[in-house]
């Protein structure tokens, strides 16, 4: 666990182009890893060591997913799989409620890439659910938002490093 914490911790930040094909080569060994812990906890041997590590494996596999569906160009594996983490929802309950295969959930969040019927269904879901959590900022909202951008490029330009101009221009003149 300690060389994918090392890993995470030394992705380039979201808004990069490289954080994306990065954090999919960490994302795709926590998964196996979260498997292979999954086999050993559930076998009948005891071991709180082992159920200690699947869990913070799955805190940080649930994190770097989040951070990823909220990263622009993330894929709709990643955002569905954060916001049905966020809905307590598991695959295939989302599976049910789309009208899906199950074993497509799971296949879409480790990359898959879905049908365009698929996507519509998915993306019905995803705004059902309350859209990708921390992504507000992804969407824009057409003309309003660029009306809204427009008068505040406008707001700014009278002012110099969040000062009136005015006030600027009073200062320096007395």
């Amino acid at each position: 666990m300690h060389m994918y914490t090392a890993a995470i911790d030394a992705l380039p930040f979201p808004e990069d182009k490289k954080f994306h094909k990065r954090a999919e080569v960490v994302l795709s060994g926590l998964r196996k890893l979260r498997g292979a812990l999954t086999e050993a906890a559930a076998r009948s041997r005891p071991s709180a060591s082992v159920i200690v590590a699947l869990s913070e494996v799955r805190r940080r596999y649930d994190s770097l997913m989040t951070d990823a569906a909220a990263a622009p160009g993330s894929s709709l594996g990643q955002q569905l799989y954060s916001v049905r983490i966020q809905a307590k929802l598991s695959a295939e309950e989302v599976a049910n409620g789309a009208g899906l295969r199950a074993d497509l959930i799971d296949d879409l969040e480790a990359g898959e890439t879905p049908t365009e019927e698929e996507a519509r269904k998915l993306n019905d879901v995803i705004a059902a659910l309350g859209g990708v959590p921390g992504a507000e900022h992804l969407h824009h909202q057409d003309s309003a938002h660029d009306d809204d951008a427009h008068e505040h490029q406008e707001h700014e330009e009278s002012h110099v490093n969040d000062w009136d101009e005015s006030l600027v221009d009073n200062a320096a003149n007395n």
